[in-house]
């Protein structure tokens, strides 16, 4: 069965319009045809019944004469039977033949000069075969049915076609839209010309992209407000602690840690409540931004870029994606480290490799998953370079890096067109 709504439809209506064509032929041959044959055999029998009458009283030769000035042809010896044909009429008359026709007579169809001919014996003797053409009459039906069927057909076609396109067109652009409700944004989408059912769900999902939006909007207001406000008292235990004479230099330096693992995680969150949406796109070089990202790291980073990587994009969500990848290699694997930039076809592809202890497979789709984590962070940095690889079109992977350690893809289409899937919440 095909997927689409509008190849269904097709198919539908092509079954329907053969079981009409079926049901049309069947009809025509017992309302037209027989009928025909039966009015065709009747005049046949009155021409014979007054040819026989003039022979028994007069003679052979004068009912052959009469019958010429009536227009028919007649002949003394037995027409050939010619093969059957596809024609109604002929059948019809082949059939009705032998229990309509008087004892004595019999029905012959021949071929003359590409046209058929029935040839009537007349129960005289010797015998006569006397002609009466039938193709004239039988394509004149044939013409007629053909005609009829094929107009009928045209106007279901064109009636179906039509309202297809009514009921196919709103959905398919529903569908383009999709992603756009998805997203909790409003696209303008004009549906008075589609069904009602149609233009009610738009409305469906318009309402529930609102509502979804402004949910969105709340979680991240309150999200980012959260983490903005706990940063002030965290600088003032800092500047306290750095103003404390006589602390223990270790335990200092613990809580010097400690608030600056806070202060991460707060940015972290921060960093995940502004998802980067609302940064405009602009022509940007990707490998730039990995060489900038690369610089800030500690050493020990060896790395792979080509000249120029000209990318459509968002740059500050890049960066942000590009200092998680590599931050994340950092803090939960093990030097070497490289990173890796290479076209592939419509993509870019960025690897960043590790030789921790890496991740198995039943784990690398869970750790993309927000707040997921192995014991140290919040568990965003991966959710935000996934959502920030769905923004331009792409893809976060993770897979082993053999023999040890994690190998981290974003993939990237060079165009920056975001992916139709993208969901709101990641």
């Amino acid at each position: 069965m095909p997927r689409s709504v509008f190849s269904q439809l097709v198919l539908v209506i092509a079954l329907v319009l053969a079981g009409t064509l079926a049901i049309a032929i069947v009809l025509s041959r017992v309302l037209v045809s027989e009928p025909a044959g039966a009015q065709l055999l009747r005049a046949m029998q009155g021409f014979a019944d007054v040819a026989e009458e003039v022979a028994r009283s007069e003679s052979n030769e004068r009912a052959m004469q009469v019958l010429r000035d009536g227009g028919l042809e007649v002949r003394m010896d037995a027409p050939a039977q010619a093969r059957p044909r596809f024609a109604p009429l002929l059948r019809a008359l082949q059939e009705q033949a032998p229990q309509q026709l008087s004892p004595g007579r019999e029905l012959r169809i021949s071929r003359d000069s590409g046209r058929s001919v029935a040839w009537l014996r007349l129960d005289t003797t010797p015998a006569i075969w006397v002609s009466f053409p039938v193709d004239r009459r039988d394509h004149r039906v044939r013409r007629f049915s053909i005609g009829l069927l094929l107009g009928c057909a045209l106007l279901v076609w064109l009636a179906a076609a039509h309202f297809a396109r009514r009921l196919v067109m709103p959905l398919r652009r529903l569908a383009h839209a999709a992603p756009d409700f998805v997203r909790g944004e409003s696209p303008p989408l004009d549906t008075s010309s589609g069904p009602r059912e149609v233009a009610e769900l738009a409305r469906a999902l318009d309402r529930a992209s609102t509502e979804a939006r402004e949910a969105a909007e709340e979680r991240t207001l309150m999200l980012a407000g959260i983490s903005h406000d706990l940063r002030t008292p965290l600088t003032r235990l800092q500047f306290a602690l750095a103003l404390l004479p006589d602390a223990d230099p270790e335990l200092r330096a613990g809580m010097d840690r400690d608030i600056g693992e806070i202060d991460a995680i707060l940015s972290q969150f921060i960093a995940y409540a502004r998802d980067g949406r609302d940064e405009a796109m602009e022509s940007l070089d990707l490998s730039a931004l990995c060489r900038q990202a690369v610089s800030a790291m500690p050493d020990g980073w060896a790395s792979a870029l080509p000249e120029q990587a000209p990318l459509r994009g968002r740059p500050l969500a890049l960066m942000r994606a590009l200092e998680n990848l590599l931050g994340n290699a950092q803090r939960h694997g093990a030097p070497p480290f490289s990173l890796r930039l290479e076209r592939d076809g419509a993509n870019w592809r960025v690897e960043v490799a590790d030789h921790g202890p890496g991740i198995d497979a039943a784990n690398a789709t869970r750790m993309r998953q927000p707040f997921v984590h192995g014991g140290k962070g919040t568990g965003l940095g991966l959710a935000i370079v996934e959502r920030v690889a769905r923004q331009h079109g792409g893809e976060l992977q993770l897979a082993s890096n053999a023999p040890q350690g994690l190998r981290a893809t974003l993939v990237l289409r060079a165009d920056g067109m975001a992916e139709a899937g993208m969901g709101a919440g990641r």
